[in-house]
């Protein structure tokens, strides 16, 4: 009956957050939508945040979950931005307010497993050390989160693979010369 209840507790977060903004979102509309007490949804939960951080986690856990293997740097891309777009009220009710840091780590996470991920599939493990291996996934894991921060910034408006693309594009151009930073 416990996993029910919590069930019922994030359908009826994720109706009204479809609705209104998170900041506008009580307890008392998820308990009322749902038909528990208020005791209940504290039994399940010590606050909002808590839910909010339990929701998304779980939605980034599907999603990697669903790619198991990644061809290519700007399918990494897709798959963060496909986080973002699955519920795209909700995700701009939430990334526009107070909660928003719960978001972006939620994302951070999904843009390091599939950064990792892709990683495993086009990079043999002879290629670089295990240390350089992670400072490449931390790098690119900050360049995809980044752009996607970027979009969501601009409202969802733009097509964020053409930036993502053209980073790529100069980047394969950059291979060759050398950088003095």
């Amino acid at each position: 009956m416990s996993k029910l209840t919590q069930k019922a507790i994030k359908q009826s977060f994720i109706k009204l957050l479809d609705r209104k903004p998170i900041d506008r979102i009580t307890v008392k509309d998820i308990t009322d939508d749902c038909g528990i007490s208020r005791n209940t949804f504290y039994y399940h939960y010590a606050d909002m945040p808590s839910l909010l951080e339990e929701l998304l986690m779980d939605n980034a856990e599907e999603l990697i979950t669903a790619y198991p293997t990644i061809q290519s740097l700007e399918e990494c891309l897709n798959v963060g931005a496909q986080f973002v777009l699955q519920n795209r009220r909700a995700v701009n009710h939430i990334y526009n307010s107070s909660h928003r840091y719960i978001y972006e780590r939620c994302l951070m996470k999904v843009c390091r497993k599939v950064i990792a991920t892709y990683f495993d599939v086009a990079i043999p493990r002879d290629v670089l050390s295990g240390e350089e291996r992670e400072i490449m996934i931390d790098y690119y894991k900050c360049v995809s989160f980044g752009i996607i921060a970027d979009w969501l910034d601009n409202g969802m408006k733009e097509n964020y693979t053409t930036s993502f693309k053209k980073l790529l594009d100069i980047r394969r151009k950059l291979v060759n010369i050398e950088l003095d930073f």
